[in-house]
C-alpha cells in the first residue's frame, strides 16, 4: 500500500472544505484516510506511517446565507475563533485565508483551520480531537466538536 505523503496531506488542508466533498474540487479524500475532523464518527482508524491533516472547515454560501462576495465572507468570519485540543492538550494550528468556491447552487466561501502531522507524530493508540468554535457567523455562541480516533501501528489495521 502506498503511504499518504506530506504533499497529499497539505493539499487536503489547503483545499480544506472543498477537498473533502466528492466532486466539488480536488484533491478528494474519498476514503477519509488523510483528513481527521472533529465531527467524524468516533472510532475511525488511521495509519501511523502516513501524513494527516487535522482540520475543521466552515462554509457560508450565497443561497443559504446571502453571502455573495469574498469581502462579506471575510468580514463575517473575522471574529470566528477555533481552538484545537488533542488529547485534552492545546494543539497548535494555522488559520487558512477565507477562500471562495463554486457549488451547484452558486458561490460559497470557506474558512479552514488546522495543521498537517507527520508519520509517527501521533503515537499508536486512541486519540481525541476537540475543537471549540466561538463566533460562528451561523451560530454566534460556542460550539464544541469532539471525535475519538485511533492511530494504528505499522503493519496493523489501517497500515496493512
Amino acid at each position: 500500500m502506498q503511504r499518504i505523503s506530506k504533499g497529499e496531506a497539505e493539499a487536503v488542508l489547503n483545499t480544506g472544505f472543498t477537498g473533502g466533498l466528492h466532486g466539488e474540487g480536488a484533491p478528494d479524500d474519498p476514503n477519509q484516510q488523510v483528513a481527521i475532523k472533529p465531527f467524524f464518527e468516533d472510532g475511525k482508524h488511521y495509519c501511523q506511517e502516513d501524513f494527516h491533516a487535522l482540520l475543521l472547515g466552515m462554509a457560508l454560501d450565497e443561497k443559504e446565507n446571502g453571502v455573495s462576495t469574498l469581502a462579506e465572507a471575510k468580514a463575517l468570519f473575522a471574529p470566528t475563533t477555533m481552538t484545537f485540543e488533542l488529547n485534552s492538550q492545546p494543539f497548535q494550528t494555522k488559520r487558512q485565508p477565507v477562500k471562495p468556491f463554486l457549488i451547484p447552487s452558486g458561490k460559497a466561501f470557506v474558512l479552514v483551520q488546522g495543521r498537517v502531522v507527520g508519520p509517527h507524530e501521533l503515537p499508536a493508540g486512541s486519540h481525541t480531537l476537540t475543537v471549540t468554535v466561538n463566533n460562528d457567523p451561523l451560530d454566534p455562541g460556542e460550539a464544541v466538536y469532539t471525535s475519538q480516533f485511533f492511530i494504528d501501528a505499522a503493519g496493523t489495521g489501517a497500515c496493512t
